[in-house]
């Protein structure tokens, strides 16, 4: 079964070498697997774009199907709850941010963490060039998703003083920022920068990274049964993955990019070339030193201690069982030659 793509709404860098000398290794197995390729099922946080290229490049350049795997990608929206459609067994991966992980694991949810794409959060806002840092906003409207309410939103309150009146909701539409000279939107770095460039509207853009914000973006997270029935499959997953992120940033994104436009028409191939350079621009960043599927327990445990601050309750150590290192242990971390 090939792998497809469907359409519906600590360590250092691992380098391509590396990576591919482990997936050598395992050629032999995977081989034997190819006629009957394990199915698994990715439903990602958004619609398809470069900020989850390196998933459609591995679909599109069968790094999965060489590990014995037949990915199909489930697109998210902004309607799509991920996390309902893991516990619910509709799929077997999401992609999800770590904050919202430990919220989970803190309320008796069965999910972890395997990897993480981005070894920094990617989110900040947008705000209109007079606006310096994060601490300016106070008091000013700002638009944020359902999701954001829940992750970074608490934090910005209690460390730059928001209140919960300033925050509207965000539609994913930029005219409101346009018309409102006082407002911010949230953004991910390679996204809504590029729809202001390309309109010429004048802005800034805060990175929360910069003001000391602990995550990762774009965690890969699975039920806990999954990892404790077929932590094999779960390594060859992310095997493939990182191949294919480092193919999508680093070599030919062609075929991702591809799978990308198939899944969503309405990327252009400029906007997936701008957010590639974008993210290549922060690649080496963070305290894993870059992309590569890589966490550590240092990371973890400003994040753990970030959600129990901001939700004000007794740190437990609860939290560690939002993540395991266990995976990602095993793949190869070495920069590339």
């Amino acid at each position: 079964m090939a792998s497809v793509v469907s359409h519906s709404p600590g360590g250092r860098f691992i380098g391509r070498r590396s990576l591919l000398a482990g997936m050598a290794a395992m050629g032999v197995a995977g081989a034997r697997r190819a006629e009957a390729a394990e199915p698994l099922t990715l439903a990602t946080n958004w619609y398809a774009q470069a900020e989850l290229g390196g998933f459609y490049s591995a679909v599109a350049t069968g790094c999965y199907q060489r590990q014995g795997l037949a990915v199909t990608i489930r697109s998210g929206g902004p309607q799509v709850n991920a996390m309902q459609l893991l516990l619910g067994g509709q799929c077997d991966l999401i992609i999800a941010q770590p904050e919202a992980v430990v919220t989970a694991v803190l309320n008796g949810l069965p999910v972890v963490t395997i990897g993480a794409t981005f070894q920094k959060c990617m989110t900040g806002f947008l705000v209109h060039p007079d606006i310096a840092d994060l601490a300016a906003l106070k008091g000013h409207p700002i638009l944020i998703s359902t999701e954001a309410r829940a992750t970074y939103w608490p934090w910005l309150r209690r460390t730059f003083g928001y209140s919960d009146a300033q925050a509207g909701v965000y539609t994913f539409n930029m005219q409101p920022f346009v018309h409102d000279p006082a407002m911010a939107i949230q953004s991910f770095i390679s996204s809504e920068p590029y729809a202001a460039e390309r309109q010429g509207i004048p802005f800034r853009f805060l990175l929360f990274d910069d003001a000391g914000y602990p995550s990762y973006s774009n965690a890969v997270v699975v039920s806990r049964r999954l990892l404790e029935q077929r932590p094999d499959m779960l390594l060859r997953f992310l095997r493939a993955s990182a191949a294919g992120w480092i193919d999508y940033l680093h070599g030919d994104a062609r075929p991702g990019d591809a799978a990308i436009h198939a899944d969503n028409p309405n990327v252009t191939a400029d906007h997936l070339a701008w957010s590639r350079a974008r993210l290549r621009a922060v690649h080496g960043m963070g305290p894993a030193g870059g992309l590569a599927m890589a966490m550590d327990d240092h990371q973890w445990g400003r994040i753990g201690a970030m959600v129990c601050q901001t939700a004000g309750i007794a740190d437990t150590g609860r939290w560690k069982g939002a993540y395991t290192l266990d995976l990602v242990r095993q793949l190869t971390a070495t920069l590339p030659a």
